[in-house]
């Protein structure tokens, strides 16, 4: 039976992600230099500093470089089928025509997925992540 009155109530405004080392400066770069988000680097007493990126409303997300993540697709391109399985990002902008192509200036690959209209992009590391405007509302 399910409980009429659950204590799940939402997402939380926070991701963890799983990068590999060999990815970290690449990573770093698509959010600092090419999409212009603050990055901070938090030590923790891992082999590598944490980064975290934090968003006006509070939301962000932190990323582990470890070789435990899982390995890059390699080449140019990228396609639904060779899109890494973990889970999918999307971030909200108010420039999606221009950030879109600040990605695509910037050679991150991009695919589509069947069953979406959206553009999908995959940063070094293999994170697939989308882009939406403010106030999309939808699946």
């Amino acid at each position: 039976m399910t409980d009429p009155h659950p204590n799940m109530a939402a997402l939380s405004a926070r991701v963890h992600l799983f990068v590999r080392p060999a990815a970290r400066e690449r990573f770093t770069a698509l959010f600092k230099d090419v999409l212009g988000c603050n990055v901070i680097e938090r030590d923790v007493g891992f082999p590598q500093p944490i980064l975290f990126v934090p968003f006006p409303d509070g939301s962000g997300f932190s990323v582990e470089f470890s070789e435990l993540a899982p390995e890059e697709y390699p080449g140019d391109a990228i396609d639904d089928e060779h899109a890494f399985r973990g889970a999918w990002i999307e971030f909200r902008t108010a420039g999606l025509a221009l950030d879109q192509e600040k990605l695509r200036a910037a050679g991150i690959r991009e695919f589509r997925h069947a069953g979406s209209n959206h553009s999908y992009f995959c940063a070094p590391g293999g994170q697939v992540f989308r882009l939406v405007e403010l106030d999309y509302r939808g699946p």
